[in-house]
């Protein structure tokens, strides 16, 4: 039988127990305030239970007695956690000095801003310097910090944002402490990383937060979802105690953080850990590069990964780098169209978890997944931001009720419906916040009936389950009847996609959308997708070939729509597709390699010529579109293996074309996509001349020796010009020079004079090189910079060479010789010659008249050239080259480190030294750069070697609107060339002046 003043407990023989511990602790006066604060609770019982444990465990129980009585709102700050289940309970009996604390640190409307958790996370690591004390302080100061958050929700009631973003501020605070102690506890065995592309470049690292962390709405029991991504492939330093590559470096750490975070000790977890929204999920690696993250989602990206990266935001590590990865996918999911197939992928994700919920009889209990829930409102919002997103900047939010009241701004959604939406958002995820704060578990499920429900109803506020039951029904309820709405929407994709393909439709929607994307011309650029879907009139195209070009329409139109000229580049790639046989294969390509649109308008709209080169073999398009092919320049070997593996084809003779093609293509795509600079291009289009010559001559070796007999006299090939200087642009020609080892020091076994043989070499290559084929020609050679010129021999022996520059040869010769770099042959005799010919070139005296000879050439030059000639006219790049190799020749005797080719390098050496002023160094750097980029896009586009740009007005609008250049193109040019000019001059007459005229 129930003692009556015990009646509000259900258990009053346990209560009686509880009380009489606590009249020994407390005393008698204090029993009425502890029973009268524990029976307006929502649990009576288990307040007075959990203050008796907590009582017991604090060291000083007199002064916590005191404080309870002494300070208004303590006993029912306590009673309102007690009262809330074994979580919050367990911890404050654990740690109850954690008592006093939370009543002086509770503050209903002060979220611990990431500020603030900056400098504890600082002040506790300078404190504890070992990752084992670290990992200790992070669980003691998480759950410290979750019972604070706590108490603010369920005791002070703090509105539901603030408290989500009180624990997401929390976990990001967490997850870079976690990566701090990880970097500092690896750092001993390892050094900083630097990229393979640019080794001067270190590595950075970014934790991206997804899901509801991503959100900043966290819950209580969430776990948070990371994604983990690094700025580039690398490797450690070579004075690391252990090397790894970038893949296993950021393993290790990420396995690292994920064990500090995860890992249950005796002071239990931070927070649970998923990774699997990771590109490849389980199967892909932990960490993946930026490049290699960007290629996978614009590949494989599923529906699902669109909603997932909308909630994407950088928490820890680089946020700059996060940034630009979100930046890069933002047409992933914020397209700018958006589909019906891709609509119906995210509907069916959806039914297929509603038919799991159905499935365990949890449909109407699931708080998170069951109809009308959480998750409902969640994919509503998300699909809404998916649709209007790319056209709507302020939906782009990853805070779902930041999100609902944007699209109700924008009548998006009804703004009656938005605000029912919230409130119910708000509903529902206090009732997960207490099913999951009771026992800290990852819980959405709803108690069935009886006391349980009931007790969950009185933490709510309500007077019991029934009533907390029928709001509950109420609110799903309007929840999903909103939602129903959007499930029977259609997506703006296939839909104008059909009506804009077929001929007999008005398809004013689909104009409207060519609008948007930045058509100027609508109704032209229709007539032009008509083409392309349906094949002219006297030889139209199948059904099959027209559904596969309506598949790839949308991936085309958007990277159209991201080209400065949408019309024109559609009206060249219609040009170029139509002389297609059969563009079936290439739509079939594009379908299953959506990247691969990308790549292909970028070329289309940058270059006839690369288009023709591409379309002459399609089977290019596999190779530039692997994913991650065109972030990393080419490596000589892999250059050298892709060689060896054409040449075991089934038919190898296109093996060098097909190189050649692939390669330019690649580097014309990193230059037009990543905007890589024009030393870049030089080096990696040089480096793909060396492999082709390379090979060309192992070739004409082979044949001669078969031909002729063998020799040990070795042979080298030098390149002079933009070779030379690593400096090939796109269609540059080569200048060669075959040098041969005299007679005299060399073996003969051969059938003919030395002089034929080697010039038998040198004409193989050189035919092999320039020859036209069905394949095109590889490179256009010019080899009349060598000694003699069109009247020397061919192939040059070694003492010939020497005296010929040394006695014989014109100013001009050796200024041109200054740019010699060996490229081919016998290693060790072509570095000799290459030695030989730059002392050669670098040690001769700079006399008025060589001078004089050099400025009546060049004058000569500038007044035949046309205004348009970048290289030859006033100011050009022949004036800036001029200009460099003066002051090389000038100092080189004090500074032999100005013994180089490259204008680039020579010009940064010279300013370094101070012998050439900062403001004409800037000069001469910032024109030849100017023009050197102009140069290598007009070649680009028009697939020639001219030094001439475009004088069309169509054409030169192009070009300059292809680089982003703004205001008149010509107007920059004659801005650059006066002041080059005067540079020039200036440099020409003092050193002229230096010199002594001729006797």
């Amino acid at each position: 039988m129930k003692t009556p003043e015990y009646d509000y407990f259900h258990d009053s023989e346990k209560a009686a127990a509880c009380l009489k511990t606590i009249r020994s602790h407390c005393g008698e006066a204090f029993l009425t305030t502890v029973q009268e604060t524990a029976g307006q609770s929502a649990d009576p019982l288990g307040v007075l239970i959990n203050l008796t444990r907590f009582l017991e465990a604090v060291e000083d129980r007199q002064a916590e007695a005191l404080r309870m009585s002494d300070i208004p709102g303590y006993l029912p700050l306590l009673a309102e956690l007690f009262s809330q289940g074994p979580l919050l309970s367990d911890m404050l009996c654990r740690y109850p000095q954690y008592g006093a604390w939370l009543w002086d640190n509770l503050h209903p409307d002060h979220a611990r801003p990431p500020m603030e958790y900056g400098e504890i996370l600082e002040a506790a690591f300078q404190k504890h310097n070992d990752i084992e004390t670290r990992q200790k302080w992070l669980r003691q100061f998480s759950h410290r910090e979750l019972l604070r958050i706590a108490a603010r929700e369920v005791h002070l009631h703090a509105p539901f944002e603030s408290v989500s973003a009180d624990i997401s501020h929390l976990a990001d605070a967490m997850i870079e402490g976690a990566l701090r102690a990880s970097t500092e506890y690896l750092s001993p065995r390892f050094s900083p990383l630097d990229a393979d592309e640019a080794p001067s470049m270190e590595v950075t690292f970014c934790v991206l937060a997804m899901g509801k962390l991503g959100g900043q709405e966290l819950n209580f029991s969430s776990d948070i979802d990371l994604l983990f991504i690094y700025s580039a492939s690398g490797h450690t330093r070579e004075d690391s105690p252990q090397s790894a590559t970038t893949e296993e470096y950021y393993r290790k750490l990420c396995e690292l953080m994920i064990r500090l975070l995860s890992e249950r000790t005796a002071e239990g977890h931070v927070f649970r850990v998923d990774t699997r929204l990771r590109p490849f999920g389980k199967s892909g690696p932990l960490a993946c590069s930026l490049g290699s993250a960007v290629d996978y989602y614009s590949t494989y990206g599923r529906a699902w990964e669109r909603q997932a990266l909308i909630k994407a935001r950088p928490c820890a590590g680089d946020f700059q780098l996060g940034e630009v990865l979100l930046e890069q996918l933002r047409p992933f999911f914020y397209p700018r169209y958006f589909d019906d197939t891709t609509l119906e992928d995210i509907r069916s994700v959806k039914r297929q978890v509603e038919s799991i919920i159905a499935s365990k009889s949890q449909t109407d209990r699931e708080v998170k997944l069951g109809r009308g829930g959480i998750r409902d409102i969640e994919f509503t919002v998300q699909m809404l931001q998916m649709l209007h997103g790319g056209r709507w900047p302020e939906i782009r939010t990853s805070n779902t009720l930041e999100a609902l009241r944007a699209l109700g701004q924008r009548q998006k959604v009804q703004p009656f419906d938005a605000a029912t939406l919230e409130r119910n958002y708000i509903f529902l995820r206090g009732i997960e916040h207490r099913l999951q704060i009771e026992g800290g578990r990852q819980t959405h499920i709803l108690p069935e009936t009886g006391p349980e429900l009931d007790m969950l109803a009185r933490r709510l506020g309500y007077e019991n389950g029934d009533s907390l039951m029928n709001v509950y029904r109420e609110r799903t309820a309007e929840t999903r009847a909103i939602l129903e709405q959007f499930l029977a929407t259609r997506g703006d994709g296939n839909l104008w996609v059909i009506e804009l393909l077929e001929p007999e439709s008005a398809c004013a929607d689909g104009l409207k959308k060519l609008a948007s994307l930045g058509f100027r011309d609508p109704g032209r650029a229709r007539n032009e997708l008509l083409l392309l879907a349906n094949g002219p009139d006297d030889a139209p195209y199948t059904r099959e070939t027209a559904q596969q070009f309506s598949a790839v329409t949308p991936f085309l139109l958007e990277a159209l729509g991201q080209t400065p000229d949408p019309d024109g580049a559609l009206l060249r790639f219609s040009q170029i597709l139509g002389r297609l046989p059969v563009p079936a294969t290439l739509y079939n390509l594009l379908k299953y390699h959506r990247n691969l649109s990308r790549y292909l308008i970028a070329l289309v709209s940058n270059s006839d010529y690369l288009s023709e080169m591409l379309l002459r073999d399609i089977s290019l398009l596999d190779l530039i579109g692997t994913p991650g092919h065109i972030d990393m320049p080419s490596r000589r070997d892999e250059l050298e293996q892709v060689l060896s593996d054409l040449e075991a084809a089934a038919d190898p003779a296109p093996a060098l074309y097909r190189l050649r093609d692939g390669e330019v293509l690649k580097v014309a795509l990193r230059e037009i996509l990543l905007g890589i600079p024009v030393t870049a291009v030089g080096d990696e289009l040089s480096q793909l001349a060396e492999v082709i010559l390379a090979r060309s001559l192992s070739r004409a070796r082979a044949r001669t020796t078969a031909r002729y007999g063998t020799t040990s006299a070795a042979f080298a090939i030098v390149a002079l010009g933009k070779f030379g200087g690593r400096e090939l642009g796109y269609g540059s020609d080569l200048d060669l020079v075959f040098v041969h080892e005299d007679e005299e020091t060399a073996r003969f076994d051969i059938s003919t004079s030395p002089t034929e043989y080697f010039a038998s070499i040198a004409s193989q290559v050189i035919k092999s090189l320039k020859e036209p084929t069905r394949y095109g020609l590889l490179y256009d050679v010019d080899a009349r910079l060598r000694p003699d010129g069109n009247k020397g021999a061919l192939a040059i022996p070694e003492q010939r060479f020497r005296q010929y520059y040394q006695e014989e040869a014109y100013f001009w010769e050796k200024f041109a010789l200054m740019k010699v770099r060996a490229v081919a042959g016998d290693a060790g005799f072509a570095a000799r010659i290459e030695a030989e010919a730059r002392h050669l070139a670098f040690s001769m005296r700079l006399e008025r008249s060589g001078l004089e000879e050099l400025e009546a050439m060049r004058a000569k030059l500038a007044a035949a050239a046309p205004r348009l000639d970048l290289k030859r006219r006033e100011g050009g790049i022949a004036e800036i080259e001029f200009a460099t190799r003066l002051l090389q020749l000038r100092h080189a005797g004090e500074h032999p480190d100005l013994e180089r080719g490259g204008v680039f390098g020579a010009l940064e050496l010279l300013s370094e030294k101070s012998l050439l002023p900062e403001q004409e160094h800037g000069m001469l750097r910032e024109g030849y750069a100017f023009y050197r980029r102009l140069l290598n896009r007009s070649r680009m586009m028009r697939g020639c070697a001219s030094s001439c740009l475009p004088d069309a007005p169509e054409m030169a609008a192009r070009l300059a609107q292809s680089l982003g250049i703004e205001g008149g193109l010509q107007e920059q040019i004659e801005s650059h060339a006066a002041g080059i000019h005067q540079v020039y001059l200036r440099i020409y007459n003092a050193l002229r002046n230096e010199t002594a005229p001729p006797l």
